[in-house]
């Protein structure tokens, strides 16, 4: 099926500015009918929720442009596609487990507050 900008857009979430600009930024490939209007499909669709997750999970723009410029030259750029996302996995973990020790700081000092009714929380405040 084919979308135009604003339908794609919809289906995205995605602002038709953003669309342009993932194009200019060569992060998706859009093909243009005999008028040059921009004609999404639901391979675009399935390219820009891919994105979006790395996008999400804190993958700067510079390697999301190099994954996908890789993505569009094809199979021959797999393993430098799954290196680049192996990479951004540890970097995720990373981040993960700092979260995680951060909830865990955050859950004590709720629990210290909760307990202690006269507030007479002395240790960081």
């Amino acid at each position: 099926m084919t979308y135009s900008i604003g339908e794609f857009s919809k289906i995205v979430g995605l602002s038709e500015h953003t669309l342009r600009f993932y194009e200019k930024e060569g992060l998706i490939k859009v093909n243009r009918d005999d008028n040059n209007v921009r004609i999404y499909s639901d391979e675009n669709k399935l390219w820009i929720e891919s994105l979006l997750h790395l996008k999400n999970t804190g993958m700067s723009l510079k390697d999301m442009k190099q994954f996908a410029m890789w993505g569009h030259i094809g199979d021959e750029t797999m393993e430098e596609r799954l290196a680049l996302l192996k990479n951004h996995r540890k970097k995720v973990v990373e981040e993960l487990e700092k979260i995680r020790q951060s909830l865990k700081h955050l859950d004590t000092k709720i629990n210290v507050y909760e307990n202690n009714k006269l507030g007479n929380c002395f240790f960081g405040n």
